[in-house]
């Protein structure tokens, strides 16, 4: 899969796919099957075949954690990529997701630990010909929160953690993409200014409508969850658009028609149209709440039939 050297600026050339009837494809997001991960009974290799015969999916993007453990084998990297090349799959991201020090941190020896604990997912990046990896800047500890001045000097930190990985994913190519997912990168303006300020044509957004409330965890034990500001989902959704290189389609619940009850997923890939974005839209099924009853694979089709009304494709 090509990575071309993207502009970062409000006018972003996407990657090619314009020529197709929608510049918006489905991925599977390979968070979906939560479920079955922390019930033991998920198996990562199965999971080309599921995307594609299961759901008529081409591609996917896979989470760290689900199989950290095996991320050290060749053979099982190779066997994940021959199992992706067999079903016409394309390994799309990786959703790189470490605990401990952070790319954000304040203390910079604690940033390089964190450049370094990021830097063997660029090489599996590689082996699995994905075209990049999604990363968190801060926000999985306290890093500070509430004390003055701490929002623009976490931002410093992350703008110098951040653009050293990306140096580092320069030689071969690979996109490094921050979510909208913990701490003050659920703050639009905060994500956005750190993109300007590294200014690097590898950078990007990967953008998650579910993620536009502050959330910070203290260190503990008992750890404990701690919210700051919250931002209006729309708005912000638009904000991140002109830097968005992936999109996340989270889902909680669907009612009989087959909408999405949290949120206006129409709303949501109009304006990233407008924006003019191409590229993957992950689905994120992650039950809760009301809505319809639902096994995991039923909310998979459901968010994909959407995803298909709303104008995406395969």
């Amino acid at each position: 899969m090509a990575v071309g050297a993207v502009g970062l600026s409000p006018r972003i050339s996407r990657l090619a796919g314009a020529e197709t009837k929608s510049r918006i494809r489905i991925a599977l997001g390979e968070y979906s099957f939560n479920a079955d991960y922390k019930a033991g009974r998920y198996d990562p290799l199965r999971l080309a075949g599921i995307a594609r015969k299961r759901f008529g999916l081409r591609a996917i993007d896979y989470v760290s954690s689900f199989w950290a453990d095996k991320a050290k084998s060749r053979d099982f990297l190779r066997e994940m990529k021959q199992r992706a090349e067999d079903n016409g799959v394309t390994n799309h991201l990786i959703l790189v997701d470490l605990q401990g020090p952070q790319l954000g941190d304040l203390d910079e020896s604690r940033r390089r630990a964190a450049i370094q604990a990021h830097r063997p997912w660029l090489d599996v990046a590689v082996l699995l010909g994905c075209s990049g990896i999604r990363v968190n800047l801060s926000g999985f500890d306290m890093n500070g929160f509430g004390a003055p001045g701490n929002k623009e000097a976490v931002r410093n930190a992350s703008v110098e953690g951040y653009g050293r990985l990306l140096e580092l994913s320069a030689h071969a190519k690979l996109q490094v993409l921050v979510q909208n997912h913990t701490g003050y990168s659920c703050d639009p303006e905060w994500l956005v200014g750190v993109m300007r300020q590294v200014d690097n044509p590898l950078a990007g957004i990967e953008a998650d409508p579910g993620h536009f409330q502050e959330i910070f965890f203290s260190e503990g034990p008992p750890r404990r969850e701690v919210r700051g500001e919250s931002f209006d989902l729309y708005e912000s959704w638009a904000k991140l658009m002109p830097y968005s290189r992936a999109l996340n389609a989270k889902t909680h619940a669907f009612d009989a028609a087959g909408n999405e009850t949290t949120m206006d997923y129409r709303r949501l890939l109009d304006i990233a149209g407008k924006a003019e974005y191409s590229g993957y839209i992950g689905i994120e099924w992650e039950p809760e709440g009301g809505g319809l009853k639902m096994s995991d694979a039923q909310g998979i089709e459901a968010t994909r039939n959407l995803l298909r009304r709303c104008g995406a494709a395969e």
